[in-house]
């Protein structure tokens, strides 16, 4: 059975606000996560009850699930801050997310590629570990490792 809360002029009836709590559960989250989006600014700081808790309406679900499809997406907290912004200001904001989501996906095609590299890297060290094939002409630290012919530099970051 959900709590109902006062309306501003005292009134019980219609369910126009609900807590921290259950806002969470509507919206398939956590209260920390709630507290940390609006520390972020992506949602926006809720109304007060007399005694100061806060108080959501409808609108922060919706804003919470449009957050989650956003980060499904792989944009960031501050890309999605953005987006939601130029919402708020009532500005357009598709072209900003399409500008955003091609970035985006040449930054994972890009990932895709090192991933794909890495992992022949790794199938072809695996292999001469299983096989014997890791003996080498004077001291090493590990034949398996040295003997990847691996680059010295990467031009991304180490995996």
């Amino acid at each position: 059975m959900e709590k109902m809360i006062r309306r501003a002029g005292g009134d019980m009836g219609v369910r126009d606000s609900f807590y921290i709590g259950e806002l969470a559960e509507r919206a398939g989250t956590s209260r920390d996560t709630i507290r940390y989006y609006e520390a972020e600014g992506v949602l926006p700081e809720p109304r007060r009850s007399g005694s100061g808790y806060r108080l959501y309406d409808a609108a922060a679900v919706e804003r919470l699930r449009f957050v989650d499809q956003a980060k499904t997406l792989g944009l960031t907290l501050d890309q999605i801050a953005e987006v939601l912004a130029m919402v708020d200001e009532e500005r357009e904001p598709c072209a900003h997310v399409r500008s955003a989501l091609e970035a985006r996906l040449r930054e994972t095609k890009d990932r895709i590629r090192e991933l794909r590299a890495l992992e022949t890297r790794l199938e072809q060290a695996c292999e001469r570990a299983r096989s014997g094939d890791v003996t080498s002409e004077g001291a090493c630290r590990c034949r398996i490792i040295e003997g990847t012919g691996a680059p010295v530099a990467s031009s991304s970051a180490a995996v």
